[in-house]
């Protein structure tokens, strides 16, 4: 009889993506395990008087027992647990955690328990008959006008602003700015340097309404009062003083919306051709839009008829991807600060939410795709090399050799799994609007 078939695994699901396995191994099975971890260390010790390898058992025993029975049932759960989740069919997604063992020795059988995570298992049980509304895509001349006025900003100049002007919201300034609160009695307060742009956000309001009655080289102190949205909490509406400096400040000068514009941008002969352009690239961003409204709201109800969650650890390891606070090949991170920790820790609760939505859509997806045969196929992704050459004026072997040198084949498979699988959902739902 196979040794897996030893085994007695009870398996038990705490929640949709944890299992318990529950394993018993055999007496029999155990002294033999101990049998040859006995043997293992006999022949590879010399105790005085005795020869390698030739040492009695008995003394073999008596000086090394406690070493053979930790050995023996750290094997023994090792191969146990593999043998187990072959017999179960799972697949974990984490690091086994055992407990409750039981081995009172003696050629008894040895019981212990291991936990684990899986990915779900999903039951879709309805996916059709949702009513989703597509939102306008249409390109209005507002739309049209704030690119063109981006376009103007990007290619702005900036000039220092006059000895004697206050600077206005849209100008670069260079301020150094010292908190007076937190300074030792009889120090001087710290200045630290800060260059932003007025009105972008980049610093609280009163900061910026402070630095606006400056001019250049002028210094003078406030007193700030932190928004209740700020960041961290402990500064929520609290007032500090501060000593604001500005160093500099610089405004800038935007070239004329003309032909000569136009042509400094690209190969554009006028305005006109100019506006075209950016009216056809919005018309296929906002078509882009409302594809991605649609199927986020299918998605979204779908969860909501088929609710599900989803396991901690891949929620922390998208997590890891997202804030780049990966480990290395030994598992470690690298030492941080405490205030980069903090950082970090609220980056993470900040985007918790975002990750969970992405891993449901993904799950969804890859589920829908499996279910259905949905996923891209050899020929799928050839035809989509070769449109990509025929749009770009390349040989479809060089488009094919650029998107495996930069890693980007998966992306594109995982892109017509996901236009297929939207594509069987629209057929199963009522779409209105647009």
């Amino acid at each position: 009889m196979p040794e897996n078939s030893e085994l007695r695994v009870q398996v038990e699901e705490p929640t949709s993506w944890s299992r318990r396995l529950s394993i018993t191994v055999p007496g029999e099975r155990v002294r033999r395990a101990r049998q040859s971890a006995a043997a293992k260390l006999a022949n590879s010790v010399r105790l005085p008087g005795f020869r390698k390898g030739k040492t009695p058992a008995s003394l073999i025993e008596r000086q090394f027992g406690a070493a053979i029975e930790q050995e023996t049932v750290d094997k023994v759960i090792q191969d146990a647990y593999r043998e187990a989740l072959a017999q179960s069919n799972l697949q974990p997604i984490t690091q086994p955690q055992v407990g409750r063992v039981e081995y009172p020795g003696g050629g008894a059988d040895m019981t212990f328990d291991v936990e684990f995570e899986v990915s779900p298992t999903l039951d879709l049980a309805r996916t059709g008959g949702f009513a989703v509304v597509r939102p306008a895509d249409e390109v209005r001349e507002e739309d049209v006008a704030a690119v063109l006025e981006r376009i103007r900003d990007e290619r702005g100049t900036l000039s220092p602003l006059p000895a004697d002007a206050h600077p206005g919201y849209g100008d670069q300034v260079v301020v150094e700015i010292a908190g007076l609160d937190d300074a030792e009695e009889g120090a001087e307060p710290e200045a630290r340097p800060y260059r932003f742009e007025l009105g972008a956000g980049q610093a609280i309001p009163q900061v910026e309404e402070s630095i606006l009655q400056l001019v250049p080289g002028e210094e003078r102190e406030f007193t700030v009062a932190f928004p209740d949205d700020f960041p961290d909490e402990a500064q929520r509406g609290q007032e500090r003083r501060m000593r604001i400096r500005l160093v500099e400040g610089q405004r800038k000068e935007l070239p004329a919306l003309d032909d000569e514009l136009a042509r400094a941008v690209g190969d554009f002969e006028s305005l006109d051709a100019l506006r075209e352009r950016v009216r056809a690239d919005l018309a296929v961003e906002k078509r882009r839009q409302a594809e991605g409204a649609v199927r986020d709201a299918l998605v979204r109800q779908i969860i909501e008829a088929n609710p599900f969650d989803v396991p901690a650890s891949m929620v922390d390891r998208y997590l890891d991807f997202m804030t780049g606070d990966v480990t290395d090949e030994h598992g470690r991170r690298r030492p941080r600060s405490g205030d980069e920790e903090a950082r970090i820790s609220q980056m993470r609760a900040i985007l918790r939410p975002q990750a969970e939505a992405s891993l449901k859509r993904m799950m969804v997806v890859e589920h829908l795709a499996e279910r259905h045969g949905l996923r891209a196929t050899t020929d799928d992704v050839d035809a989509r090399v070769e449109a990509l050459a025929q749009q770009h004026g390349q040989s479809a072997s060089d488009v094919w050799m650029q998107l495996e040198r930069s890693g980007q084949m998966q992306s594109l498979e995982s892109e017509i799994t996901e236009e297929k699988v939207f594509a069987h959902l629209l057929a199963q739902n009522t779409v209105t609007g647009g």
